[in-house]
């Protein structure tokens, strides 16, 4: 059970790099260590390493998990050793690796994206099926934690024996409904992407589509559709197709091409910024000194996560060359 906890959640080590700065954390968040390989490593040397230790101590200190009633440590030391192993293969190549490898998998299933293959590639991956934190998934997860605990004050009151390891049944049914649930969300998340791709956005047709979903809602998701000449963005009700009104959406029009906008996309902090961005907005203003050239992700507005979103923000002089070129919180933009 510590080995599968401890490997199921190491991978949000890297929230840590939200200390270290929006540059940082654009790179580090949600990177390696959320990628199959360390998910692989992590949980096979924790294993390993809890091992050594109960080599040294006895034994006594071995993640073993839950004895079944008919089952006994054997005293011999070659039989105990043998015991010990097998227990061992099972840990490792079940609960630790299963619990970090179903983490990175929930993460792809939202937003921010993962590099799940690196060190092979740096491309992340996000399905934009979940929302970061969704509720509905908790729910299920907590009675799937609280009702076989329930069930079990009721049948030790009575006196009945449990044949199958504690909390087993619960575990397994709420997984199911997660898998269920995920499923769901997915299905909804296609049909929200063909009924924007089905209409025309002020005599625009799309070209690039992406839907993100409402925490509390199945139903309610959040469009951004990409045209020739702005990004729209649109709420989008699934259990109303026939009200989906496409030329209500909100436009950002896109700046016309020029060769600043062009030196600003060349520096090494816009490729930075454009290599995690899934829905890239750029902003031109000229100024008496020259121009600044702002470009922000339009996902953290849809997703409502703006409170750790990132913009990159390059000053040009009047011949656009570049004076000055950083990563900030977007929230500074206003200050």
């Amino acid at each position: 059970m510590f080995s599968a906890i401890v490997a199921g959640t190491a991978a949000d080590i890297d929230w840590l790099s939200l200390y270290g700065g929006p540059s940082i954390f654009l790179t580090r968040h949600r990177a390696s260590l959320h990628s199959i390989v360390l998910s692989l490593l992590f949980p096979i040397a924790l294993v390993v390493v809890l091992g050594v230790m109960a080599h040294r101590w006895g034994g006594t200190l071995i993640p073993l998990g839950s004895l079944q009633t008919e089952e006994v440590i054997p005293e011999d030391p070659a039989a105990k050793r043998n015991f010990v192993l097998r227990r061992f293969s099972t840990y490792v190549l079940g609960a630790p690796i299963c619990a970090a490898l179903l983490h990175i998998a929930m993460d792809s299933c939202q937003s921010d994206g993962v590099m799940l293959f690196w060190p092979f590639s740096s491309a992340r991956f996000a399905t934009d099926w979940l929302p970061s934190i969704d509720p509905w998934i908790l729910t299920i997860l907590i009675a799937a934690i609280a009702l076989p605990e329930l069930f079990h004050l009721v049948t030790s009151e009575i006196g009945a024996k449990a044949k199958k390891p504690r909390g087993q049944t619960g575990a397994i049914i709420g997984l199911a409904l997660v898998i269920v649930y995920v499923g769901v969300r997915a299905t909804l998340h296609s049909n929200v992407i063909a009924l924007m791709q089905s209409r025309t956005f002020h005599g625009e047709t799309p070209r690039r589509v992406s839907a993100f979903p409402e925490s509390l809602s199945l139903l309610a998701w959040h469009g951004v559709v990409e045209t020739e000449s702005a990004l729209n963005e649109i709420d989008v009700d699934v259990s109303s197709p026939d009200k989906f009104d496409a030329d209500s959406s909100l436009r950002q029009f896109k700046p016309e091409p020029s060769p600043a906008l062009d030196a600003a996309r060349s520096t090494a902090v816009a490729r930075r910024f454009l290599a995690t961005a899934q829905i890239p907005k750029a902003s031109l203003e000229k100024t008496e000194t020259g121009y600044v050239v702002i470009l922000r992700d339009l996902r953290y507005g849809a997703t409502g996560e703006t409170q750790h979103e990132i913009a990159a923000v390059i000053q040009l002089d009047l011949n656009n060359q570049v004076k000055s070129q950083e990563l900030i919180w977007a929230r500074d933009l206003h200050r």
